[in-house]
């Protein structure tokens, strides 16, 4: 298959001579998930089907377009007579219009086969379909180029700017620098844009990430060979079919990325910036400066072996939030929580506030920016479930998650946030707000956020 003239002849040249076993400052995924496939088959299953559903990304976006065209084919011929000439296949738009398809798939594809190569596993061009990935996976694969596009395109500026912006505001105003060195945890990171505004920002900074689709991807936006002179070009809304307003619309090209995060991070500093980012810069300015090799080794040679022990720079910590920071290694060791779409995709929302409260220092702050969705929130047991276990046997075929998330409005939890001993410094609602929306669509879901900033007493212990 090959490759859509889209993608500049650098890019290519850069992912092709890219090392399989590339340096990996920030977090290496390839490492951290081989612990776990050792250990468990669990982790081992759920590894290979998310990089199944990444090699198949395009098999299924092909088969979108021809289910579609089949629907159109099936049409009485008086009826497809009134067809526009792109939707009728005997003609040149049409076959316009299925290039461009292919080439947008093609070109998503090229840009997770690339993830997945930075991550050392087969792409889609090394191994067979044996095996089919189901709608769900191809759901978050698809989700995944969408968050691309918010965190890392000048498109996606913006959406950052709604909720980013307002967060790093709020984050100076109460936890300025003053020349000294401040640990945030951003859980929820996705694919890493806000940790690292933070980090640039002179911020000590870890990401938090628990879907291995999304770290994935940042770990190849964070630690791969893209810049903005070699980007990446993809199609992020190509499987959208509805609210479409222009056939040109979901095959369009948005490019990745518009900064790159290395330089952001190591060079955007300024006063207060923590040591780590001081003595690089001094370095740099020497008459043998370092080479980016061994500037990227140098910040992963600051880092502690464990991934959520990271005192001073910026790293990821892959794994689940509540298994990670409720350790006891993590009670008391973070100056703040930076909260974005965050808290409202946990099952009990009352247990990460606990876990906050606990990994934060005396006078810590949790930061806080979005909607109320409540990720898990599923069915409601009907008049024929005669027990829970009926409930739970009805709908075994789900996560158990679903089946007991709990559902609050934002005033109940601002009154658990007081129960467990924050103050809260300010909070309001009604803040405007997108999450990977296409801006050409004709339907935008726009949140009204709210925003709140509570803080952990200077006393507590």
């Amino acid at each position: 298959m090959s490759l859509p003239n889209q993608i500049p002849s650098s890019t290519q040249a850069s992912l092709s001579n890219e090392s399989p076993i590339a340096a990996r400052p920030f977090h290496s995924l390839s490492q951290a998930y081989q612990t776990y496939m050792e250990d468990d088959r669990e982790e081992h299953n759920h590894f290979e089907d998310v990089c199944r559903a990444y090699r198949q990304y395009a098999t299924f976006a092909m088969q979108q377009w021809v289910n579609s065209q089949y629907r159109l084919h099936s049409l009485p011929e008086a009826q497809r007579n009134l067809l526009p000439a792109g939707l009728r296949q005997e003609t040149n738009e049409f076959q316009e219009r299925a290039n461009a398809y292919k080439d947008a798939a093609i070109r998503n594809q090229f840009c997770l086969d690339c993830i997945l190569r930075h991550a050392g596993q087969p792409h889609s061009q090394q191994m067979a379909h044996q095996q089919f990935s189901t709608d769900a996976q191809m759901s978050k694969v698809s989700s995944v180029l969408k968050s691309l596009a918010r965190d890392w395109s000048i498109e996606g500026k913006v959406e950052r700017d709604m909720a980013y912006a307002a967060l790093l505001q709020m984050v100076q105003k109460y936890l300025p620098l003053n020349n000294r060195s401040l640990r945030l945890c951003v859980p929820g990171a996705g694919v890493g844009r806000l940790a690292c505004e933070l980090a640039a920002s002179g911020y000590a900074v870890q990401g938090n990430e628990f879907s291995l689709h999304m770290l994935l991807a940042s770990d190849y936006i964070l630690n791969g060979p893209l810049q903005p002179s070699t980007p990446l070009a993809i199609s992020p809304y190509l499987l959208e079919s509805r609210n479409v307003h222009s056939v040109d619309d979901p095959v369009r090209v948005v490019h990745i990325p518009d900064v790159d995060p290395y330089k952001m991070i190591m060079k955007k500093g300024g006063e207060g910036s923590h040591p780590l980012r001081k003595n690089l810069d001094n370095e740099m300015e020497t008459d043998n400066p370092l080479s980016e090799t061994e500037k990227r080794r140098k910040v992963n040679e600051t880092e502690e072996d464990s991934s959520a022990e990271t005192s001073t720079g910026f790293s990821m910590a892959a794994g689940d939030f509540v298994s990670i920071y409720s350790d006891d290694r993590e009670a008391g060791q973070w100056d703040g929580v930076v909260a974005c779409f965050f808290l409202d995709a946990s099952p009990n929302v009352v247990e990460y506030l606990l876990v906050i409260y606990r990994m934060l220092k005396p006078g810590g702050v949790l930061f806080h920016f979005g909607p109320l969705l409540w990720h898990w929130s599923g069915p409601a047991m009907r008049p024929d479930d005669q027990s829970v276990d009926d409930y739970y046997q009805r709908l075994s075929h789900l996560d158990s998650k679903y089946l007991t998330s709990i559902d609050l409005s934002l005033d109940d939890m601002m009154e658990i946030l007081k129960n467990i001993g924050f103050e809260i410094l300010e909070s309001s609602c009604g803040h405007p707000a997108l999450y990977t929306s296409d801006r050409r669509s004709m339907v935008s879901l726009q949140y009204r956020c709210s925003r709140f900033v509570a803080r952990k007493p200077n006393e507590a212990n």
